[in-house]
């Protein structure tokens, strides 16, 4: 098993609709990157078009890039990265942020070549790694991703549906993941291949972490029965659990979660949250300083957890190299 680490990269204030997105929270990743350099992780910072475009965002990625030490993939915000289109849903930083798999094919294919070129042209290199903002991923997304040059997607995420969550006013909302699998697969197009590297969620309870079949039907009809929502109250309030360092999380969580990838022999584990939440106020989840502190605490107590299982570190891309190969 390895250990892929996964910040989403991105500005300040995505939900302020209309305003000019700032990128401070940048400034704050050095304290983190310090951290994953003392337990030899190499995080892959998915970055989106404000933050490649911050000159002092450049520099402060670009030195993990070209040393190595960190891989730096892309990350599509459709509502901030151009080219635009007056219309409802479309515009720059819309109130309506739409998911990549509401775009209209040549926009979206615009969208990612623009992302994939602003990245190449500030830290030199061209990405390979991808996750789509809002997790807006299907067949076409991959299709464009594997058009310019991407090995590897982590955008499903499995046992999770965003159907109900709408974009672009009239369209059928976000992607449904909820049958898709916890293991890494390929996505093919006669001769081109993209891996997929889902996020790690899994059901830890009984019966779902033994029978996946029997978690999708719970998960999918949760919210329409009541019977199954009296169960989520009583037993089920945490499942299925992310690889993500949230407020609610702790090292017993995460624990619960290495020993099921163990058991079902998943290949990679994949962490992933915002750079947003590295700066005190500037996410929902990390409201002030002792908030970040207790991420920073929970994030070294799962380093050492992984330290001391010998569970080691890949980037996005080389987690899909080793898979393929």
């Amino acid at each position: 098993m390895r250990f892929i680490l996964t910040l989403d990269t991105e500005g300040d204030n995505q939900w302020d609709h209309g305003r000019n997105l700032t990128v401070e929270n940048i400034t704050y990743v050095p304290r983190f990157q310090n951290l994953c350099e003392k337990y030899k992780i190499k995080p892959t910072y998915l970055v989106t078009s404000e933050v490649a475009q911050d000159k002092i965002a450049r520099e402060i990625l670009a030195t993990y890039s070209k040393t190595e030490k960190a891989e730096i993939g892309a990350h599509l915000h459709s509502w901030t990265t151009p080219p635009f289109i007056d219309k409802e849903g479309y515009r720059k930083n819309d109130v309506h942020h739409a998911f990549a798999t509401e775009l209209p094919s040549d926009l979206l294919e615009n969208k990612i070549r623009e992302l994939t070129n602003q990245i190449e042209t500030s830290f030199g290199k061209r990405p390979t790694s991808f996750r789509s903002g809002r997790y807006g991923f299907n067949e076409l997304v991959a299709r464009s991703l594997i058009n310019n040059g991407y090995l590897v997607d982590s955008s499903v995420t499995p046992f999770v549906s965003w159907a109900a969550q709408k974009g672009v006013p009239g369209r059928t909302g976000g992607p449904d993941f909820i049958d898709r699998v916890p293991f890494p697969y390929q996505i093919r197009f006669k001769n081109d291949v993209l891996m997929e590297i889902p996020i790690t969620i899994l059901p830890t309870r009984f019966p779902f972490n033994v029978n996946f079949r029997m978690a999708r039907g719970y998960f999918r009809n949760v919210n329409n029965n009541i019977f199954l929502k009296g169960l989520r109250k009583l037993f089920y309030s945490d499942q299925p659990i992310w690889l993500r360092p949230t407020p609610n999380m702790n090292i017993q969580l995460f624990e619960e979660l290495i020993n099921e990838a163990n058991i079902i022999k998943l290949p990679f584990i994949v962490m992933m949250f915002h750079s947003s939440e590295l700066m005190p106020g500037c996410s929902k989840y990390r409201h002030d300083e002792d908030s970040v502190e207790r991420l920073y605490e929970l994030l070294e107590q799962f380093f050492v957890r992984l330290e001391e299982v010998k569970i080691p570190s890949f980037t996005l891309t080389e987690a899909a190299k080793s898979w393929i190969s």
